[in-house]
């Protein structure tokens, strides 16, 4: 068994408490990052950022109440999910390290890059899946009812979609060597990728000489077009699979 800060993860109340903890700190992240972009949004959207937006800025109360609803149990599940993965860690289970020198350094954003890949073919599937299963469907709509999106609107999936989301996690770093400061960068990076892609405000640039990036990663416009056009668009990260399976607008 692998202790963690002296700490046993098996032992019900340290699993409950670290639990509660992990919990506010996902949510109190979420609340942080999409409110400091919302506000931005709203502040200079108008003005300075005009050109960039996808639609107007609006008061969205009732809509950024249902999400934050929304999110807050999606937060609780990550942070369930986030506990299993301490606990397959402390035992053994996971392929993640902590000396950063146990493999070189290189290979930090190369397990970064992989691990975006097989989440991205992982996404695509599942939410295409999503959008043809009756049953699955049904859940997922709650993540559609915000049609004019916001930054909160990245966390706000119903329950069974967020356990589906979440246990690709646990999956990956089963096989996947990656040390814990590359696990911390990744779930930052996809965190600030839902924020991006919901906030109604395309942050890639948008000359024609520098269209690769808009080509091949997912940014507000493209995930936009896919919530007014539940047909298409079901990429997360990169837009290879859209691409490859003629489902891009």
């Amino acid at each position: 068994m692998k202790p963690i800060a002296g700490l046993d993860f098996t032992d019900p109340l340290t699993f409950i408490t670290s639990l509660v903890l992990i919990c506010v700190i996902v949510f109190v992240r979420y609340i942080l990052l999409s409110g400091v972009y919302h506000w931005m949004v709203s502040k200079y959207g108008k003005k300075m950022l005009k050109h960039r937006l996808l639609f107007p800025p609006r008061n969205n109360t009732k809509q950024i109440k249902r999400e934050l609803v929304l999110s807050s149990y999606s937060a609780v599940i990550f942070s369930v999910v986030g506990m299993i993965v301490l606990v397959l860690y402390q035992l053994g289970y996971t392929k993640v390290y902590t000396d950063i020198y146990e493999y070189p350094l290189w290979y930090i954003p190369v397990s970064i890059v992989v691990y975006l890949l097989i989440h991205d073919f992982y996404y695509y599937w599942l939410h295409k899946w999503m959008h043809v299963s009756p049953l699955l469907r049904k859940y997922h709509m709650a993540h559609h009812q915000s049609v004019r999106t916001t930054a909160f609107t990245s966390f706000s999936f119903h329950p069974v979609e967020s356990v589906l989301q979440a246990i690709i996690l646990p999956a990956i770093i089963m096989v996947l060597p990656m040390s814990l400061l590359a696990i911390l960068i990744t779930l930052l990076l996809m965190t600030l990728s839902a924020i991006i892609n919901h906030a109604g405000l395309e942050v890639y640039p948008l000359g024609k000489r520098v269209s690769f990036i808009r080509k091949n990663f997912i940014g507000a416009t493209h995930h936009d077009h896919h919530h007014r056009n539940l047909k298409k668009n079901f990429g997360l990260y990169f837009t290879f699979w859209d691409r490859w399976m003629k489902t891009e607008k």
